[in-house]
């Protein structure tokens, strides 16, 4: 996180300071302390926590409002994993302090946890990176999803963390209850009702539904990419992961085809830069790999198969591969539902919003594409048997 993302923001320091004061949670604070806000982010809002000796902390806190879904912005369960994955000798999450859920401090629940100094790359390209840094970042991340999933949750304080069955059941009925409490959210200024992320929205996750994975268990992160991953300052391997908020106990295949998804054919790019193309070559085109110094996805898939001891791409016969990719992306399509969601009725937490808009629906056209190609496959199987 760089300085220069810093924001306008209305957090009350003065009772930040005296919260802070009376916990006692920070070693060594000099107050007063001085927040700034952090502008990338589009979820719960992040701010800089600085001190009157300089020293530089990291505040989470739950957004302003009403939250559209029950089950979103829960600061306290980002804090508890957190603490969890802390007590893991050199496992790369940043230290927590303390977690108030006492509104009455700063207005929402909120967390402190430690700065740590390094990279975030908010480009998937990458383009920060030489070709041969690249490559060891992209390895050193899928060793770092590879632990996680190895962890055994119920060993480091996270009993009844997430449930170790049904996961992707559970979740499409989580997600569609989540895209239909989005649908009836109202603009602020007209009053009109966002709708339905798609027409065949229900298409799609009925189709899953009837296709759904079989069944493993991990600690699942839920959002594990590089713009929430801190690289070293100089070396290219992950000194930290951020952004819990989604994480639980789940198949840890929505991990691993999320955060393989840039070597997609269909993948659907989030670009920030005004003006950028969509058309730019992307260096994750089996043709621009070796040039650009991005692994094949095999050579990742290999390596984290080997580390966890079983292969995601085998489940189901190569079936639970196919229906975690549509799964990602009517999920990605709900998220950025929900941005839109946030933003029309003025909860959004950055400026970034308006990107998301078009995402919605690019990606739920990339998860009917999909069906439809297993559906002829399975068509063309069926023929053939005959």
């Amino acid at each position: 996180m760089a300085p220069n993302a810093a924001s306008r923001h209305d957090l009350d320091d003065n009772a930040l300071s005296e919260y802070l004061d009376r916990s006692g949670s920070i070693p060594g604070l000099q107050l007063p302390v001085v927040t700034s806000k952090i502008g990338y982010g589009q979820s719960n809002p992040t701010y800089f926590v600085d001190d009157a000796k300089g020293a530089r902390f990291v505040l989470r806190k739950k957004p302003e409002g009403t939250a559209i879904s029950p089950v979103a912005h829960q600061i306290d369960r980002e804090f508890k994993v957190l603490k969890a994955l802390g007590s893991v000798e050199g496992f790369p999450v940043p230290r927590v302090y303390v977690l108030c859920m006492d509104k009455s401090v700063i207005g929402t629940p909120f967390y402190v946890m430690e700065f740590v100094k390094g990279r975030i790359m908010t480009d998937t390209d990458l383009p920060e990176l030489s070709p041969q840094d690249r490559r060891k970042a992209w390895f050193s991340a899928v060793d770092t999803l590879a632990w996680l999933h190895s962890l055994d949750p119920d060993a480091i304080g996270l009993q009844g963390y997430g449930k170790k069955q049904g996961f992707y059941a559970r979740h499409c009925n989580t997600w569609s209850r989540i895209e239909s409490q989005q649908a009836q959210v109202q603009d602020k200024k007209t009053g009109q009702k966002l709708g339905r992320a798609h027409e065949q929205y229900d298409e799609v996750m009925d189709y899953i539904r009837a296709n759904l994975p079989g069944e493993r268990s991990a600690i699942v992160h839920g959002d594990f990419k590089f713009d929430n991953l801190i690289l070293h300052p100089t070396e290219p391997r992950v000194i930290a992961i951020l952004d819990w908020e989604l994480s639980t106990i789940g198949h840890p295949l929505m991990d691993v085809v999320f955060f393989t998804s840039p070597f997609f054919d269909d993948y659907v790019k989030v670009r920030r830069e005004e003006g950028s193309s969509e058309n730019e070559e992307s260096p994750y085109k089996a043709e621009n790999r070796k040039a650009s110094g991005m692994p094949e996805p095999d050579e990742l898939l290999d390596r984290y198969t080997q580390k966890v001891g079983f292969d995601l791409r085998k489940d189901g016969g190569g079936r639970d591969w196919q229906v975690g990719a549509i799964f990602q992306y009517i999920r990605s399509a709900t998220i950025s539902h929900g941005i839109q969601a946030r933003t029309i009725s003025g909860q959004a937490s950055s400026a970034f919003s308006h990107i998301y808009f078009a995402k919605t629906k690019t990606s739920m056209e990339a998860a009917l594409k999909r069906v439809q190609k297993v559906k002829e496959v399975d068509a063309q199987r069926t023929r053939h048997k005959m």
